[in-house]
């Protein structure tokens, strides 16, 4: 995963420097990991944790997509 390519981990399109699609930033907007994660006054550590969270959620909606 790169930020400078436009495959999101969940399988879909995703625009350049971000870490996740339109789609998967709006369905997790409520998650505590995502509120960490936009929180720009927590701690880089705190913040690497909740995208790593984040990443890992995405990942398991791109599983369940498969046929």
């Amino acid at each position: 995963m790169s930020f400078e390519n436009t495959d999101c981990p969940c399988g879909g399109k995703k625009d350049r420097d971000t870490m996740l699609c339109r789609i998967c930033e709006v369905e997790l907007a409520g998650h505590p990991s995502m509120i960490s994660f936009n929180n720009t006054k927590a701690s880089l550590e705190t913040r690497r944790h909740a995208a790593l969270v984040l990443l890992t959620l995405v990942r398991g909606r791109h599983a369940k997509r498969k046929p």
